[in-house]
């Protein structure tokens, strides 16, 4: 008659054991989530400084492309196509013409502020290849 009064406990204490394991694995893996990630401050967009030669201004694209240095925690010496805001901004800027300016970068938007014309191009340059030297004014005697 023992016998058969402790399977039922056995099988009760085996239950119990069971449910504690999985509650316990539970609390485990609920220890062990990540917080979700906590909104950051909202940082204003960053700005560097940038001094280069104008290579072309693209006016339809609101772009200017430069050939600019080291821009400090920015990025390396590269020529490359900034956007530009505001329009009124291209118009004084030609090719060859040295400038400075402000990177604004916005998270993924990057565009030039600031911009200041340090050299105008030279405008008496040399004339491009394959066009004739201008006649010279000595007659030969």
């Amino acid at each position: 008659m023992r016998v058969r009064t402790l399977f039922p406990a056995r099988r009760f204490f085996l239950f119990v054991m069971i449910v504690a394991g999985i509650s316990f694995s539970a609390g485990l893996a609920g220890c062990g989530t990540t917080k979700p990630a906590q909104p950051q401050p909202a940082e204003g967009p960053k700005r560097y400084k940038l001094e280069g030669r104008v290579v072309s201004v693209e006016s339809a694209k609101q772009q200017v492309v430069v050939d600019a240095g080291d821009i400090p925690g920015f990025m390396m010496a590269m020529t490359m196509g900034y956007s530009v805001k505001n329009p009124n901004l291209l118009g004084p800027l030609s090719a060859e013409d040295k400038i400075t300016a402000d990177v604004v970068v916005n998270g993924n938007d990057v565009y030039l502020e600031n911009i200041v014309v340090v050299k105008k191009a030279d405008q008496a340059k040399t004339p491009p290849a394959g066009t004739p030297p201008p006649a010279s004014s000595q007659s030969s005697k």
